[in-house]
């Protein structure tokens, strides 16, 4: 049962690196979405606003992350990752309701699928596995690891995220119609 949990509690941080690090060099894509989903007379008043939250969710995707994937005995981290899950499959949801079709930026320049059957089905996927995350396990000497070894798992959560960067990036500055992948 540890290995599961450990495993769901792994999986969803490497999504939140990559998830975090795509949306980096796509804010204004998100920041589109995010206005997307507030009321109509909100959309044009707040830019700035909108912006703001696009570098704060993919801020929190990479602080929450790194931390679930260096510290999984941090109980509490798993909470936080839930409440993002939650956060994922209502915005997918609504998504899927009001906007089908629309690009989510979910995973920013890395996807450009827009809100639908499989973003929902993604979403819920995640949120399934951040729940599962959250099963107690009983204590585990090998959860705590050696200084050096928290510096290690660091530094590949950044790579993941750097990556995930570095190649949305690049489907940025591709022309239009060699795409990314879906």
């Amino acid at each position: 049962m540890t290995a599961l949990v450990l495993a769901a509690k792994t999986a969803v941080a490497v999504v939140l690196l990559a998830s975090g690090g795509a949306k980096l060099p796509d804010l204004a894509g998100l920041a589109a979405t995010i206005r997307l989903l507030l009321p109509a007379r909100a959309q044009a008043r707040v830019p700035a606003a909108t912006h703001d939250a696009a570098v704060a969710i993919a801020t929190a995707e990479l602080v929450v992350g790194a931390t679930s994937l260096c510290w999984p005995s941090f109980a509490w981290v798993n909470l936080v990752v839930l409440a993002l899950s939650c956060g994922f499959a209502v915005v997918a949801g609504f998504g899927y309701a009001r906007h089908r079709g629309r690009p989510c930026h979910c995973f920013g320049a890395l996807s450009k699928r827009g809100f639908g059957p499989v973003s929902l089905l993604r979403a819920v996927a995640i949120l399934a596995a951040a729940a599962s995350a959250c099963v107690p396990v009983r204590h585990d000497p090998q959860l705590h690891f050696a200084p050096a070894f928290h510096l290690l798992l660091l530094a590949g959560a950044a790579l993941v995220a750097a990556a995930a960067a570095a190649a949305a990036n690049m489907l940025l500055m591709q022309p239009e119609s060699d795409g990314a992948i879906a």
